[in-house]
């Protein structure tokens, strides 16, 4: 019999600014969230000062699209401008990593990268393991994926875990009555994490790293309470079969008007931290329901699983 997966609740974009820090600290203290990932070019002196005696695993979230890099920008000219500041999209580093300048955007790549786990490292407990994932998933892309490994394989880091958003599509075929509440971008983005994935799968399963089934994507900017509910049950299941654990990634430190942005220059990212999805998913991470599902699940309270393994039983016999 496969084990039972343990259930990572997930909040990206730890460490962007003081208030977002506060509104993810309290999703972990009144709420069900149980692993963060903290960006190493924000503030991360206070973020860790918020997570003092608290209980809750941090990974490296890799920046290269957004706030200042930290090497010096005339050495990472790529990636950023003579401000300092990332001038990348997820896009622009994808053609940038199938351009003529492929050799060089390695080079500065590795500076940024292995500057950005050091970085975060110095905050984390001498021989604890390391968790590594990206902002928007750019870890993806081959090129700085496989830099990330050679990183990692140059400088012995203790990698434990990295996130494989190469999200499934069949759990969101089976469930019908969610059809109408995707957004198409959502599919696209799904569909190109899952094609990058081919190209990195190899080097992946040759590294030794663990990762979990992910869920994340097709739900982004909105991952509210009864879509993940619904969705849950298909991948329990799945997770289940591979004897692999499962994580769900909320964004929940969203920015009310008139508070500072992580980077100014990035006006286009702007409206993503002000929206109401990620209050949505702030509130989700506070619900009553997802919350006991979770820590249930996680055998953290006394309550037992059969209603949830029953449906998800039910569902195993109806996809089979």
């Amino acid at each position: 019999m496969n084990k039972s997966p343990h259930i990572y609740v997930h909040a990206d974009d730890y460490g962007m600014t003081p208030a977002t820090c506060r509104r993810i600290r309290d999703c972990w203290e009144n709420g069900c969230l149980n692993r963060v990932s903290i960006v190493p070019n924000g503030c991360m002196e206070y973020a860790f000062q918020c997570m003092k005696n608290a209980d809750i695993p941090c990974a490296i979230h890799i920046n290269l699209v957004e706030g200042k890099g930290l090497m010096p920008a005339d050495q990472i000219n790529l990636l950023a401008g003579p401000d300092g500041y990332m001038k990348n999209s997820f896009f622009g580093l994808l053609m940038l990593s199938i351009s003529s300048k492929r050799k060089q955007l390695e080079k500065q790549l590795y500076l940024e990268i292995r500057e950005q786990i050091f970085s975060a490292m110095e905050y984390l407990q001498d021989g604890e393991d390391i968790f590594l994932d990206s902002h928007q998933h750019t870890h993806m892309i081959p090129v700085i994926f496989h830099t990330i490994l050679k990183v990692v394989e140059d400088y012995k880091i203790p990698v434990r875990f990295m996130r494989i958003p190469a999200e499934p599509i069949l759990p969101f075929l089976l469930e019908p009555s969610l059809y109408l509440t995707y957004k198409p971008i959502n599919l696209i983005k799904n569909r190109v994490l899952n094609f990058l994935w081919i190209f990195d799968r190899k080097a992946f399963r040759k590294s030794g790293i663990q990762s979990a089934l992910f869920c994340g994507i097709f739900f982004s900017g909105n991952m509210d309470e009864k879509r993940v509910m619904k969705i849950f049950p298909y991948f329990y299941r799945k997770a289940k079969k591979r004897g692999c654990d499962l994580e769900f990634l909320f964004h929940p430190g969203y920015i009310k008007q008139g508070e500072k942005f992580f980077d100014p220059n990035k006006k286009s990212f702007h409206q993503f931290y002000l929206s109401q999805g990620r209050k949505n998913e702030n509130t989700t991470l506070h619900s009553k329901k997802w919350c006991e599902l979770v820590k249930n699940m996680n055998g953290e309270t006394d309550s037992n699983k059969t209603s949830i393994i029953n449906s998800t039983i039910r569902i195993e016999k109806e996809t089979v």
